[in-house]
């Protein structure tokens, strides 16, 4: 599925930082920062069709050294949200994320990758990370037969509460 594929993009921990420099989790406020963080680049993209609900979860960050509660959790981890705009012809989908970059350099988010559309079966590629926030945002056109905007978003990484190494 092209979803998980490009999962890989966003999801990444943000974190520039020291391990020791990671947050700890306040689960409550990261999910409902990541919905709104979610709202805020289909709200930009303003492709005129609704966006599949959102699907994603945790994964540890390899980046760290990842601890493995016995329930299973781990630590550090972020959270990412998986979705797509179904059904977007070209004429509406590479206008779509051009309104998307645009909006994201206003607002003062880092632009981390742009892939002009320059082949007519594959569309932009646009990725780019909210410092104010700590979220990270990778969308993609695919103009092929599955005509469709794929979108991921992914929180930085936090520490688990539990998590008491420094």
């Amino acid at each position: 599925m092209i979803i998980a594929l490009f999962a890989v993009t966003a999801s990444g921990c943000s974190h520039h930082g020291k391990e020791d420099e990671v947050k700890v989790a306040d689960e409550k406020k990261l999910s409902q920062g990541l919905d709104a963080f979610f709202y805020k680049i289909i709200h930009a993209l303003d492709a005129g069709k609704e966006a599949t609900a959102p699907t994603g979860g945790s994964a540890p960050c390899d980046q760290f050294d990842v601890h493995y509660f016995k329930d299973g959790e781990f630590s550090p981890y972020n959270i990412a949200s998986f979705s797509s705009i179904e059904d977007m012809p070209p004429d509406r989908s590479v206008p779509a994320i051009m309104r998307l970059k645009a909006y994201a350099e206003r607002v003062g988010w880092k632009i981390t990758k742009f892939v002009p559309a320059d082949d007519p079966r594959k569309g932009p590629e646009l990725a780019g990370h909210d410092p104010a926030g700590g979220y990270d945002f990778s969308v993609e056109a695919l103009l092929d037969d599955r005509k469709r905007i794929v979108i991921s978003v992914g929180s930085e990484c936090v520490r688990d509460p539990r998590d008491h190494r420094r």
